[in-house]
């Protein structure tokens, strides 16, 4: 990134400081939005019952606090929707698309199992780059969803390609490989390798990975899925189990970013053992002065899970992995500009916001946590996946809502 220059944007929320993070940020060119609900700053859910009312209160909100920073809707290039019900789908993603029918942006949409408050049905985040507006390359696959919905298959915007959820639908809109994950992982990764091709990428270029699965019980024939595809190039990686896509035959779908020249350039970090490598991701991925770190549990170098029942316990080794994986990169935790915790469903949360570590009081990075039907591993609660700008913990300017035009 060419600057440094760090915004970070309150509210007005009294959850923002406790739980230590900003409404949205600026970090360089590019301006961040965390996962937003439509709650108003007194806490009152806007528009019970009606996703596309929660819609249109939650892009206020992002209109608000990404402006402070400077940054505008038309320049989102990448969204990331959550809602608690798959049906929903359908009616959000029509009412996001009343905001990006000129933008285009990456889009994944996945279903969690629950948000803060039952009455919350969405939360979306959202990543801005100055300019993308009128400069991007937005690359398309010719599926009708994409003018429905007002999204891309990939946007380009200088070396960065941010890849939307990617499934193996195919052409005419049916899901191929019903019930076999691998396979319809393999054409999940041909179809991104494609977008990134036309972005003038190659696989090399790959930096970061998500994946949702609907039956964590197949996760490993994803991961085979990837190796194959792969070949020795190892993104970061977070793996989450949800409890639906917006296709009931749907069991698989994976988001990437890529930058271009990555391959020639990236630095690939690993855990003492390497014990991510065989499968086929890295614990961090730095580029220049960007660095994405997978999801970190508090599962040890030997793949025991520590604290087993503990959530906080293991939300501590969680920040622990992060700032280990960072420090391996010659940045800290107050680099962090997002961060993401994915909590299982029955996990209970035994401890308080504002209480424990202040891990990122002096920072408050953008944020998104929600809960999830599982994770690799049975006793893992809680996983957390970053990213970070090195040096973008330095002269952080702060705004709130008393200093909005």
């Amino acid at each position: 990134m060419a600057s440094h220059r760090r915004i970070n944007v309150s509210s007005g929320r009294p959850l923002e400081p406790l739980a230590q993070y900003s409404r949205a940020m600026r970090v360089g060119d590019m301006v961040l939005q965390s996962g937003t609900t439509a709650i108003d700053t007194q806490g009152n859910v806007i528009g019970e019952g009606d996703v596309a009312q929660q819609v249109d209160a939650i892009m206020a909100i992002a209109e608000g606090t990404m402006g402070q920073a400077g940054g505008r809707l038309d320049d989102v290039v990448r969204a990331r929707i959550y809602v608690t019900d798959i049906s929903l789908a359908d009616q959000a993603g029509r009412a996001l698309a009343k905001y990006f029918k000129d933008v285009r942006p990456a889009a994944t949409l996945v279903q969690v199992s629950r948000l803060a408050r039952p009455a919350q049905l969405i939360e979306i985040e959202l990543d801005a780059i100055d300019g993308a507006g009128k400069s991007a390359q937005r690359i398309s696959s010719g599926r009708p969803t994409e003018e429905i919905y007002a999204y891309s298959r990939a946007v380009k915007v200088g070396k960065r390609v941010f890849i939307s959820g990617t499934t193996a639908l195919d052409d005419q809109g049916n899901v191929a490989h019903p019930g076999d994950l691998y396979s319809q992982a393999r054409d999940t990764y041909a179809a991104i390798l494609e977008a990134l091709e036309a972005a003038g990428g190659g696989p090399g270029d790959l930096v970061y990975s998500k994946t949702f699965v609907t039956d964590l019980t197949q996760a490993a024939g994803g991961t085979r899925a990837k190796l194959e595809a792969l070949g020795e190039v190892r993104p970061t990686a977070t793996l989450i189990g949800i409890p639906a896509l917006i296709a009931p035959e749907m069991l698989v779908e994976v988001e990437a970013e890529a930058i271009i020249g990555a391959a020639a350039a990236r630095q690939d970090i690993y855990t003492g053992n390497d014990s991510e490598k065989p499968r086929g991701y890295a614990r961090a991925v730095a580029v220049d002065d960007v660095i994405h770190v997978s999801g970190c549990t508090s599962m040890d170098a030997n793949g025991v899970v520590a604290a087993p029942g503990d959530w906080a316990a293991q939300y501590d080794l969680c920040h622990q992995a992060v700032a280990a994986a960072l420090a391996q990169a010659g940045a800290c935790l107050d680099d962090v500009v997002r961060r993401r915790i994915f909590t299982v469903a029955s996990a209970e949360q035994n401890r308080p916001h504002g209480e424990g570590p202040a891990w990122f009081a002096d920072s408050r990075p953008v944020s998104m946590g929600c809960r999830i039907a599982g994770l690799g591993m049975p006793d893992m609660l809680v996983e957390m996946d970053a990213w970070a700008v090195k040096g973008a913990h330095k002269d952080i300017e702060w705004l709130g809502p008393e200093d909005a035009a």
